[in-house]
C-alpha cells in the first residue's frame, strides 16, 4: 500500500473540519433544547407577551381579537427584498400598540420590545415604533391570503409570501429586512 502524505496546509485543514463538526455536534442538541419552547409555540399557532420579566401568557390570534380594544386592520405597506423590486401589498393584522394596551402592560416605562421567532431569530423596535399610530403590526394576511409557514429563499415570487402565521411588520420601514417572521413571542421591557 502506498502511503499519501499530506502537507502541512492539508493537516491544518483537516483539524479545522474536524474542530468544527465537534462543534456542531455538541451545539446543536443544546440550541435546539433552548429554542423548544419558541417551537412549541409555533406548532400552536400561539404568540407569548412578556412585560418586564413577568410572562402574561400565550393567545391565538382568535384569542388576541377578543381582547378589548383589538381590531383586524388592513394597512399597505411595501414589501421590498434584495431579490425583488418594491411592490406595495395589503396587509391584515392586529396593531401591537392596542394588543398592549388591552394586556394592560405600561408602556410608559418600555424602552424596547424584542420579537422573538421560531427559528431563534430575535428583532428589537424601539418602544416609540410600536407607540406610533399605524405603525406596528402582527399581520396574519397579505392580499387577502394567510402567510405560508416556514420560510423559503422563493418567497418573494409567492403570493402568500412567506414567515407566517404571523410577521411582525414595521410600516415605517423602507425595506422588508425589519420584519419578524415565525413569531412566536413578545417581550416588552
Amino acid at each position: 500500500m502506498k502511503k499519501i502524505k499530506l502537507s502541512k496546509p492539508a493537516i491544518i485543514a483537516i483539524i479545522i473540519v474536524a474542530v468544527l463538526i465537534v462543534g456542531f455536534a455538541i451545539f446543536l442538541p443544546l440550541y435546539l433544547k433552548a429554542n423548544a419552547p419558541q417551537r412549541e409555540l409555533y406548532a400552536q399557532e400561539k404568540i407569548r407577551f412578556i412585560a418586564y420579566g413577568e410572562d402574561l401568557g400565550s393567545y391565538n390570534l382568535e384569542e388576541l381579537l377578543a381582547l378589548e380594544g383589538v381590531e383586524e386592520k388592513t394597512f399597505k405597506d411595501i414589501y421590498d427584498t434584495s431579490a425583488s423590486e418594491p411592490v406595495e401589498k395589503t396587509y391584515t393584522g392586529i396593531e401591537l400598540k392596542a394588543v398592549l394596551k388591552a394586556l394592560n402592560i405600561d408602556m410608559t416605562i418600555a424602552r424596547n420590545i424584542t420579537f422573538k421567532a421560531s427559528d431563534g431569530l430575535n428583532k428589537l423596535y424601539p418602544a416609540e415604533d410600536v407607540l406610533t399610530p399605524d405603525n406596528v403590526f402582527i399581520a396574519y394576511k397579505v392580499n387577502g391570503i394567510e402567510f405560508n409557514k416556514g420560510t423559503v429563499t422563493s418567497a418573494y415570487t409567492q403570493e402568500g409570501e412567506d414567515g407566517g402565521p404571523y410577521v411582525v411588520i414595521r410600516v415605517s420601514d423602507t425595506f422588508s429586512q425589519h420584519r419578524c417572521k415565525l413569531l412566536t413571542e413578545v417581550n416588552v421591557g
